[in-house]
């Protein structure tokens, strides 16, 4: 089973949240950057971000199982004995929740770095790629903590979906091969001297 990894590629909407540069706004760039020199934190307690994640890319007809909610976030000021969020994942409407984590597994009370994976969450249904390229990830700050997000990323579980025959044969182009001698294509690898 192959996987793809989605980082946050814009902001949808947000509460009160700044940088570490006490920037106020949702910079996606200080999230998604394999740096824990930079972050987001919520500059008041209880706030919410809804992030837009990157396109899967070419994954037209794979078949989505599962994912896998990543956060590398600490502690962040005086507020609150511990660091605790929410997440959601749904489509842009948030119609569809593909899945919810509690504040039971995103907490922490260490100021300094913690990364969390949450348990395979599985897909209900029959997912397609546009369904997960129209992806959102929900984030609300809790317990009225104040929380330091280094990273979040959304891990994608799929089978790519099957290839077909991809070599030409007496001009007859691959393209236009369903079958060679009622063999489906997906089952031929090399076809050798065939008259």
């Amino acid at each position: 089973m192959a996987t793809v990894i989605l980082r946050p590629s814009s902001s949808i909407s947000g509460g009160s949240f700044k940088d570490e540069s006490n920037t106020a706004g949702i910079n996606v760039a200080k999230i998604n950057d394999s740096d824990n020199s930079t972050y987001l934190y919520n500059s008041s307690s209880n706030q919410n971000m809804t992030l837009a994640l990157d396109d899967t890319s070419g994954l037209s007809g794979a078949t989505f199982n599962s994912f896998i909610v990543s956060a590398t976030f600490q502690k962040h000021g005086g507020r609150g004995a511990d660091a605790t969020f929410d997440v959601d994942i749904g489509n842009s409407s948030f119609s569809t929740i593909f899945g919810s984590v509690s504040d039971l597994v995103f907490t922490t009370a260490l100021s300094s770095a913690t990364t969390v994976n949450t348990n395979p969450i599985n897909f209900g249904g029959s997912v397609s790629a546009s369904d997960v390229d129209d992806m959102r990830l929900s984030v609300t700050t809790t317990d009225g903590t104040q929380v330091r997000f280094f990273e979040l990323s959304v891990t994608i579980s799929f089978e790519a979906a099957a290839a077909g025959y991809t070599h030409d044969v007496n001009g007859v182009a691959a393209a236009s091969i369903g079958k060679v001698s009622s063999v489906a294509t997906a089952s031929i690898g090399k076809i050798n001297s065939v008259d």
